[in-house]
Parts: C-alpha cells; structure tokens; sequence
C-alpha cells in the first residue's frame, strides 16, 4: 500500500544538522517536529530517538510507532519540507491512537498538513 521510499528518507547526519540549524521546530507533549522548507522538492523525512526515551527496544518502538503514523498519512503532508520527528520519553508509553492524535497535531501546528 504506502511505503517509505528510501528517496523519501533523511538518511545522513549532514542532512539532520541542516534541518536542526535552518528549520523551526513546533514542540508537543510527545513528539519534536523540525521543519525546513526547500523548494521545488518532495518531502523527506527522518526519525529520532534519543536515549532519554528508554533502552534500544523502547526506543525502536517508538520509532515504529513513529514511521506507521506518517505511513499511514504521509499523502496529506505538504510538498517541499524536509522533516525531522525527535520522538520524546511519554511517546515510549503510548498507544498507537495516542502517538497518532499527537503527531497529527504537531504537524498541524506546524502547518505541514494540507
């Protein structure tokens, strides 16, 4: 059905700093979005864990929970934005409905949505 295309990903760290110090960022109660906009480009988009979110299994679930929302939404977000979702440590508890209600609503804010 969707995919994460590999074209649609921020795989480098040289990419992730870009968006930190050039992009604004909208804070919510579980997750960070970093936004850049570029122009003429499809979005891309990476996500981040850090280890005050728990151990490695913790952390790569809420990864997952992460990448399954934007999956599942990834056509309602605007063209030409590069993002960067920092998960924080209440997205570890969560459900999928909850981290799916908060993410939308970040990018909302953020004015990402279409």
């Amino acid at each position: 059905m969707y995919s994460l295309d590999k074209a649609r990903r921020i795989c480098k760290n040289k990419e992730y700093r870009l968006v930190y110090k050039h992009g604004s960022y909208v804070v919510g109660r579980m997750v960070v979005v970093y936004h850049m906009p570029v122009a003429k480009q499809p979005h891309r988009i990476g996500f981040v864990t850090g280890k005050k979110v728990g151990g490695a299994v913790v952390r790569n679930r809420a990864r997952r929970l992460m990448k399954e929302v934007y999956r599942l939404h990834q056509h309602e977000i605007r063209e030409g934005h590069h993002i960067v979702i920092v998960g924080r440590a209440k997205l570890s508890g969560a459900t999928y409905k909850e981290a799916e209600k908060e993410i939308l609503y970040v990018l909302k804010r953020s004015k990402l949505l279409k």
